[in-house]
């Protein structure tokens, strides 16, 4: 799911003109917001997702990769939505399974004296076994739809004012 922000464009327009910038402190100021705006969208898809799905930010953290293009001015930030192994979510043994994070599995069980995947029967029998995961596709599409894109363009106007502004004062020093 790709995100691109075409909106902003006649806000981005007034404020140049407000802080009579000029050409290149506006390419400046607009490379240093994309770049604080990706910094802002992955620690916001960490924290939203955690709280969302009751999972910890360890274990989404690696699922979440940024790429910054500072000649194009555009940044990539890439989410992982694999299912998360139970292994990853600090995994206890219980009497009627494994309790990892938020997620439970009845008649789950995990290797003695080891720390390691979350194992499931598939049938009656002593194999065929399965690791366990947990799917987090839907509820990090759930946060990026509703909590992460809706903010995405205020967000991007703010770190463009706060550049703008930055420019002015930097001009004024020389």
């Amino acid at each position: 799911m790709k995100l691109f922000l075409d909106g902003p464009e006649r806000e981005c327009e007034r404020l140049a003109l407000e802080f009579a910038a000029t050409e290149k402190q506006i390419q400046a100021a607009s490379r240093r917001a994309v770049s604080k705006l990706g910094r802002w969208m992955r620690s916001a898809i960490l924290r939203e997702s955690s709280r969302d799905t009751g999972m910890p930010r360890k274990a989404l953290k690696g699922r979440l990769k940024m790429s910054e293009d500072r000649v194009a001015a555009s940044t990539r930030v890439w989410v992982g939505r694999n299912a998360i192994p139970l292994s990853a979510l600090n995994p206890r043994q219980t009497r009627s399974g494994v309790t990892a994070g938020p997620v439970q599995r009845r008649h789950a069980f995990m290797l003695p004296g080891r720390r390691g995947p979350v194992f499931k029967r598939e049938g009656r029998s002593r194999l065929p076994i399965s690791v366990q995961y947990e799917d987090i596709s839907k509820d990090i599409e759930r946060v990026l739809q509703t909590e992460i894109y809706a903010e995405a363009e205020r967000k991007f106007l703010h770190f463009f004012r706060q550049e703008l502004r930055w420019e002015k004062v930097k001009e004024g020093r020389s």
